[in-house]
């Protein structure tokens, strides 16, 4: 199960929507490295395009909504550093 969700953090640091930002880093005191990419995966995974089969299509993953989703769990964006 680890594996799928780092695999989903992968897919969607690679084949994420086309915009043109950066990844987004999220900031939670107290929390440990494991939990964070855990949450990252599940919100990545809520977001992924789920339309149906695309012959050699990237997935698609919706930042805005794994965005609002880290937000949702006491997250906030980091400033690039």
């Amino acid at each position: 199960m680890k594996s799928v969700g780092i695999a989903l953090v992968a897919a969607a640091t690679l084949f994420g929507c086309g915009s043109a930002r950066g990844p987004a880093v999220y900031e939670k005191a107290g929390v440990s490295i494991d939990q964070k990419k855990a949450d990252e995966a599940q919100c990545t995974q809520a977001a992924l395009d789920t339309a149906g089969p695309r012959a050699a299509a990237p997935l698609a993953v919706d930042r805005d909504v794994v965005e609002r989703c880290m937000r949702a769990r006491g997250y906030r964006v980091a400033s690039p550093k």
